[in-house]
């Protein structure tokens, strides 16, 4: 028998052509943005947020932002995921509660604070943006988005074609706090997969 994760890979496929009259239902659009709330963090600091678009009004306003790409309109669903790129400042109370969460003595969360401080500032922070490592994160989310979807039959497309400060005029995102990471439309497919085609997996892999 197959593994369920490989079967829902080997379904996904980035769908170009959605069925506009076929809808998610409301079960399983919580199934997916709980996959992606549960999804992982750097630190745990989810600094993210997941904007879940039905409203045809929406997508019709959205669509020239994203190249008028027809995913948009034609989808069920449309997930814009927001990276919060203040969050990641190592001096924001936000880091002490992020840690302190977690039910640690105060002597610890010192120590969390600090190793955290001296990672972005040495590894991070000398190479990316805040807003680039905190949408590294939200890409996490993403592909649990797509794996969920598809473990219950449901096509995605993840969309990076998009102009990012006019998708932010068009949802009205407050830049102060907010930035466009990442776009995933969701819903069903009008025709079949096409082929997969993938690198061999001797050239992508290595065993040490």
């Amino acid at each position: 028998m197959m593994n369920p994760v490989i079967k829902a890979l080997n379904f996904r496929h980035a769908c170009k052509l959605f069925d506009p009259d076929k809808k998610i239902s409301k079960e399983h659009m919580d199934m997916i943005v709980t996959a992606a709330h549960l999804s992982p963090t750097s630190f745990g600091l989810e600094a993210w947020k997941f904007l879940v678009i039905s409203s045809d009004a929406v997508k019709k306003t959205l669509r020239p932002a994203c190249w008028n790409q027809p995913q948009i309109t034609d989808a069920s669903h449309v997930i814009v995921i927001l990276s919060k790129p203040g969050l990641a400042d190592p001096s924001k109370e936000y880091i002490r509660l992020n840690f302190e969460r977690r039910g640690l003595p105060e002597d610890a969360v010192k120590v969390y604070i600090e190793k955290y401080k001296n990672h972005m500032e040495t590894q991070v922070f000398p190479r990316m943006s805040a807003y680039a490592w905190c949408s590294k994160q939200c890409y996490i989310g993403l592909a649990n988005i797509m794996t969920t979807a598809a473990s219950e039959g449901i096509d995605s497309c993840p969309i990076e074609g998009f102009e990012k400060e006019l998708v932010e005029k068009a949802l009205n995102i407050d830049t102060n706090q907010y930035e466009v990471a990442v776009v995933v439309a969701l819903g069903y497919r009008t025709k079949e997969q096409p082929p997969r085609r993938r690198h061999p997996m001797e050239s992508v892999v290595e065993y040490i």
